[in-house]
Order: structure tokens, then sequence, then C-alpha cells
């Protein structure tokens, strides 16, 4: 009796342990980027608690600054980088990887080296150019920005070929977790002296963070790649030309950047650095789903890469829809609780309730349908198809931009949160509507 009881137990103990192995590097994923949000947040609330909603808007606008310029420098080779790595990787041509990276690296260094350069010379020629104390904060976030910008580009190439060698656990925690830490770290020193937390603190702090993230990427990266199974022939690196889907992937990258820091672009002229804290308090909380779905694309993008790869529509399609599923089923509680507890986040956060709760509907309202829609963009530029990514862009870019200044005298910021939301949700749409166009026209080739 005794046998036949454990015949019966034993396949289900053997089941029960298959799922907890399937889904236990998802929830090891999950951890890891709920450890870094928390973190974010904890930003938010120290920051908030020692410099103000003046604090919370000098770091944003650098954090934002200093993404739009790093992607501007990157030139597209972090998306390229995932689509290549996934391919080159799974074939375990590790030398291929390496001439890639070095060369991408090389070209990241010289944009940044060429900036300085037109920079300084400016300042020369023009030495009203460079931001000064009349501009008081937004000239000292100018000026760190030209410094972050680079190292933010150098971050972006080693965690997208990261992601892209199935490490994508190593690679969010690191790009994600080093500045909040850093800045949290220098807070408590700023607050164990009785020291205030100024401006320039700050931002230095941010700087130093975006100057070890990478470091610690490539570190990872390259311990990945040193125990890639060679393959029996390599094929040979050439230099990485500027051909037109590389210039896609350009302008997707920058464009992408432009339009999700958008706000801290256009909130400046309507608003002084108080408001945009508050705005992006909201934008921070909103951000604790929409950044848990950036671990979908660090999973499926390798995953839409090597389908596309394989000239596998229909992969490509299941692929679509269930990071739609799981996009809904992230973004849908996490929202409403946020919008539960607007009132006790307002107090931590230190500031008004009725304004906090006010953006996080109309923010939520338009992400939803980034939610529903799953990552669409994500498949395009992993496909090959990144000018049909680019032209949903480009769309939405020029409704905010061209509406803002209507809307920005008269509604305000609130009204600006409004016009933003709108754009997130027909960008997103039309994404959708490319990427089941596109997959329907691979199927019938």
């Amino acid at each position: 009796m005794r046998a036949d009881n454990a015949q019966l137990l034993t396949p289900r103990w053997v089941d029960w342990r298959v799922q907890f192995q399937r889904f236990a590097p998802a929830l090891a994923l999950a951890a890891s980027r709920g450890s870094t949000v928390a973190a974010q947040l904890l930003v938010q609330v120290v920051v908030g608690a020692l410099a103000g909603a003046s604090g919370l808007g000098v770091l944003q606008l650098f954090t934002s600054w200093s993404c739009m310029l790093g992607e501007v420098l990157a030139q597209g080779l972090p998306t390229r980088a995932m689509r290549t790595v996934a391919v080159k990787y799974s074939g375990g041509d590790a030398a291929w990887i390496r001439c890639e990276l070095r060369r991408a690296t090389e070209r990241i260094l010289w944009a940044g080296f060429a900036l300085a350069v037109i920079v300084l010379a400016m300042k020369f020629a023009a030495p009203g150019f460079l931001p000064g104390e009349q501009l008081g904060d937004y000239g000292l976030i100018a000026g760190a920005v030209l410094i972050a910008a680079p190292l933010f580009a150098l971050l972006r190439l080693a965690a997208d070929s990261l992601k892209a060698t199935d490490a994508a656990l190593q690679a969010v925690t690191l790009e994600s977790l080093m500045m909040p830490l850093f800045i949290l770290l220098t807070c408590a020193g700023c607050w164990l002296l009785g020291k205030p937390v100024l401006t320039v603190t700050l931002l230095i702090a941010g700087l130093v963070g975006f100057a070890l993230a990478p470091l610690g990427l490539m570190i990872a990266l390259r311990r990945r790649l040193d125990v890639c199974r060679p393959p029996a022939r390599a094929d040979h690196c050439d230099a990485l030309p500027l051909a037109g889907d590389l210039r896609s992937l350009w302008a997707n990258s920058v464009l992408s950047i432009v339009f999700l820091h958008m706000p801290f672009v256009v909130l400046p002229w309507y608003a002084d650095t108080a408001e945009i804290g508050i705005y992006a308090v909201a934008h921070k909380l909103v951000n604790i789903a929409t950044t848990l779905l950036i671990l979908l694309a660090a999973v499926f993008g390798p995953a839409f890469a090597r389908a596309a790869a394989a000239n596998d529509a229909s992969t490509l399609r299941h692929l679509l829809q269930r990071t739609q599923r799981i996009s809904m089923a992230i973004f849908v509680p996490i929202a409403l609780g946020l919008l539960l507890a607007s009132g006790p986040l307002a107090k931590l956060f230190s500031v008004q309730a009725e304004v906090l709760r006010a953006y996080l509907l109309v923010l939520a309202a338009g992400h939803l349908i980034n939610a529903a829609t799953g990552l669409p963009g994500i498949l395009l530029n992993m496909a090959g198809a990144a000018t049909l990514e680019l032209r949903t862009l480009v769309g939405s870019i020029l409704v905010g931009i061209a509406l803002a200044p209507v809307v920005g005298p008269v509604y305000g910021p609130l009204g600006l949160a409004c016009l933003f939301s709108s754009t997130v949700v027909i960008k997103n749409l039309a994404s959708y509507a490319m990427a089941i166009r596109y997959t329907r026209q691979a199927a019938n080739v």
C-alpha cells in the first residue's frame, strides 16, 4: 500500500518541481526588477524629504536629458547588438561578438569625443554659449548631462548585449540598480553629516552611478563570453557600416527615449522644478508597472530576433500575444493599487495628494493601452523592420510637439499630462497595427 501511494505521489511531486524550475528564472527576474524599482522609489522618497520637490525635478531632468543625448551618441548600436548577439551567441560565436562590441564601443567613444570638442570649440568661439549662473540649476544640469551622455550610451550597449546572452537577470539588475544605490549612499552621507543635499551633490552622485553601471555590465558580459562554446567556423567580423537598417535603429532609439522623456523636455517651458518634481513622482509611480515590462523586452527581444532570423512568422505572432497577456497581468493590478493608495503615497513623497492623484489617473489611462498592445515595437526592431516602428514614433512625437504650445499655456502641466498620455495611446496602437501587418506579410512570403 505504501509503495502504491509512493507511486501515486511521485508524478505530482516531479510535476510540481518541473513547474517550479520552469518559472524560477522568471520569478528571480521579477524579484530583481522589483528590488530595483523599490530602490528607485526610495530615491524619490529620500530626495523629496531632503531636497524637496525641486530636488526631485533636478534629478529627473538630469536623468531624462542624459538618456536622450546618450541615445544620440549610441547611434542605434545597442539595439543592433541585441539582435545580432542573440543570434551569434546561440551559435557560440564569442569571437564575433567581441569584435562587434569592440567596434561599437569605439564608435560611441569617438562620438562622445566629437561632442566634447564641439562644445569646447563653441565655448571658446562664443563664451556665452554654455549655460551659466543666470540659468541656475538648469545650467548645472546641462553641464552634467554632457558628461553623463556617453556613459549612458555605453551602459545601453553593454546591457542589451548581456540580455542577448540569456543573462537578463544580471543585465536588468546592474543597469537599473547602480545609480539609485549610489544616490542613496550620498543622501545618507549628507544626512549623517548634517549637510544639505544640493543640486551639485545630486548631479555628482548621478554621474558616478552612470559610470559604475557600464563597468559592472562589461565585466558580467566578458564572463558570459568566456564560457561561450566556440563554433566550428567563426564568421568574419566586418566593420559596422551605417546602413539603412542601422540608421533606422538609431533613429528609433533616439526617438523612443525622446518620446519617453518628452514631458521633461516640454515642462520646463511651462512649469518650475517643484511642479516638475510632482509630475516626476507620478511618472515614476506609473513606471513601476511600465518598467517591469522592460523584463519582457529583455526576455522576448532575443526571442523575436531568433524567430525573425528563422523566418518563423507564426512564432513571432505567438510571442507578441504572450507579451500582451503578461503585460496586462502586470500592469492592471499595479495601476489600481497606485490609484487607491494615492493619498498615502502623496504624504510619503511630500507632494499634494489631489495633484498626484490627477497625474496618476491620466498617465495610467495612457499606459493601459501600452500594456494591452504588448511589445510590437521590440518585435519590429528585432525583425529588421525598424523603419515601420520609426514611422509610428515620428508621427506620435509630431502630434505632441504640435499641440504642446497650444495646451501648455492654457491648461498647464495637467493638460500636458493628458496630451502626453494621448500620444502614448496613438503610438502604441500604431505600432501594434504595424506589427500585425508585418507578421501577416512575413507569413505569405
